[in-house]
This record gives structure tokens, sequence and C-alpha cells, in this order.
């Protein structure tokens, strides 16, 4: 059995997860491991981007291109992710009104993808050391 199978089971028995949210996420674990045997992620013409740039003044710092085939894929494995929050940090977040259980990453993401287009943050700064930096973030 594998360990991330292991440590739901021991989260259902600690009682930080309910038996039907330890269900979900096997069943997610196995969805997922299924589909990456039968069929690798393809990215398909037209297929669009969420796009993360870092430009310094001297060179380019960060440039990475994350096609959303390949976050709707993973969208699963995130909220799968989350539920090793620990019970603790969870609460402090919910009391700053962050719900991780509540959080629909999926519909986040189809949300994104399927209204946005463009930039989502266009920030510069200036730096002592680096000079000006510029960061931008967008959907393509």
């Amino acid at each position: 059995m594998s360990s991330e199978k292991m440590k739901i089971l021991e989260m259902i028995q600690e009682g930080k997860l309910t038996a039907v949210e330890g269900m979900d996420l096997l069943k997610a674990i196995e969805e997922e491991t299924e589909l990456m045997k039968k069929e690798p992620v393809r990215f398909q013409a037209g297929d669009r981007f969420l796009r993360v740039r870092v430009v310094g003044e001297k060179k380019l710092k960060v440039n990475v291109n994350v096609p959303f085939s390949l976050i709707r894929s993973a969208s699963k494995l995130v909220v799968y992710a989350m539920s090793f929050v620990p019970a603790d940090k969870r609460a402090e977040l919910e009391q700053k009104g962050l719900d991780l259980q509540a959080l629909d990453v999926e519909e986040l993401v189809r949300l994104v993808e399927e209204t946005v287009d463009g930039k989502i943050v266009d920030v510069e700064v200036a730096d002592p050391q680096e000079g000006r930096i510029k960061v931008e973030v967008c959907v393509e």
C-alpha cells in the first residue's frame, strides 16, 4: 500500500478526516493513478496557458508556462495535498476566513480558464541591488 494511502488511513483513525473524506481522497488518488497509466497529459494546439514572468533590468529571472490541461489534471492532487495541512493550521486559516475544505480547486481552475484572458498581475518594483523588476501573471 502506498504511503499516501497509509497517511489517509492514519488521518481517519486519528479523527482528522471523516471516513467519507478519506474515501474521496483514496478515490482521487486511484483515479489519478489510473489516468496517468492510461494516458499522459497531452497539450493540444489552442490549449491555454497560465504564464508567470519575472524580468529584471539585467536578465529574465522566471519564465513559467503551465498549460491548463496540466493544471486541470493536477487539481485533484491539490485537493488531496490540502488534507495534509495540520488541523491547528487549518483552524488558524479558518479564523482568517479561509476554509481549505470548502475551496473547490477544480471550479477555480475552470473559472480562471473560461473567464480570464490577459494579465492577472502586472507589478513593477525597484530593487536596490537588482534594479527594476517586473512581475507578470497572465492567461493566454
